[in-house]
C-alpha cells in the first residue's frame, strides 16, 4: 500500500513544467516561512508543486525539495507522509523518498525540526558536533523495519544545520537542510496534518451498555 500511495504522491508533486502562480525569482531556498496559498514554484529544475523546502540528499549530493500529505490508514489512523521529491539533474533520472509517520510521530517530527535554530546554538556553544533525537520506529513496509531520527549539526565554524536519517532495512537515506528550510519544512508538515485533523469525523463512541438502553 505504502509503495502505490508515495508513487502516486511523486507523480503529482514533481511537475516539470512552466505552469506556476509564482516566478522563479519567488522561490528561495533559505527562506524559513511556508505560505500554503502558494500552488507552485519554479526552481532550477522546474516547476514544483506547493511551497517547499529546499534539501540535499547527502548520499548524491543532488537538490531535492519537500511535498507533505496525509492519508487515513484503517489500522492507525490518520498518517502524515512527509516526502523528499530529487528532480532530475546533473544527467540523473528524478526520484524521491517518503517518511510515513502516526499523528504523534508526526508531531515529535514537526517538534523537533522547529527546534533546529535553539539546538544548534545550544550544540554549537557547547562544542556538540552531532545531537540526534529519535522519531522512533515509523511506518515501513511489510517485515522491514523503520527508524527516523533529527540530527542537529554544528560543524568546526558553529554553522548549525539539521540532518534527517531514514532507515529502512538497515540502510540509511539522509537529508540535510538549513535551520531556515528545516523551519519551513515543519510548516508544511504541521499544516497538512493539523488541516486533514481538522476535516476528519470524530470517531464513533465505543459502545457502553447503560446509554445502549435509553436507545432500545
Amino acid at each position: 500500500m505504502k509503495q502505490g500511495i508515495y508513487a502516486g504522491a511523486m507523480a503529482i508533486a514533481l511537475i516539470l513544467g512552466s505552469i506556476s502562480n509564482a516566478s522563479a525569482d519567488d522561490f528561495d531556498p533559505d527562506r524559513g516561512t511556508f505560505d500554503p496559498a502558494i500552488q507552485f514554484v519554479i526552481t532550477p529544475y522546474g516547476s514544483i508543486l506547493g511551497d517547499p523546502a529546499q534539501v540535499t540528499d547527502l548520499s548524491t549530493d543532488r537538490i531535492g525539495f519537500t511535498y507533505c500529505s496525509t492519508v487515513p490508514d484503517k489500522d492507525r489512523g490518520l498518517l502524515l507522509m512527509a516526502s523528499v521529491m530529487v528532480p532530475a539533474q546533473d544527467g540523473a533520472d528524478g526520484g524521491g523518498h517518503a517518511m510515513m509517520m502516526t499523528v504523534d510521530q508526526a508531531r515529535n517530527f514537526i517538534a523537533h525540526l522547529r527546534k533546529g535554530r535553539e539546538w544548534a546554538t545550544v550544540a554549537a556553544e557547547n562544542k556538540v558536533g552531532l545531537f540526534s533525537k529519535p522519531i522512533g520506529d515509523v511506518i515501513g513496509t511489510e517485515g522491514e523495519a523503520e527508524h527516523l531520527s533529527i540530527i542537529f549539526v554544528s560543524d568546526a565554524q558553529s554553522n548549525g544545520s539539521v540532518r534527517i536519517d531514514h532507515v529502512l532495512g538497515g540502510v540509511t537515506k539522509a537529508f540535510g537542510l538549513g535551520l531556515n528550510p528545516a523551519q519551513k519544512y515543519a510548516a508544511q508538515a504541521g499544516y497538512a496534518l493539523e488541516t486533514a485533523l481538522a476535516q476528519t469525523p470524530d470517531a464513533a463512541p465505543a459502545e457502553d451498555a447503560a446509554k445502549s438502553k435509553l436507545f432500545e
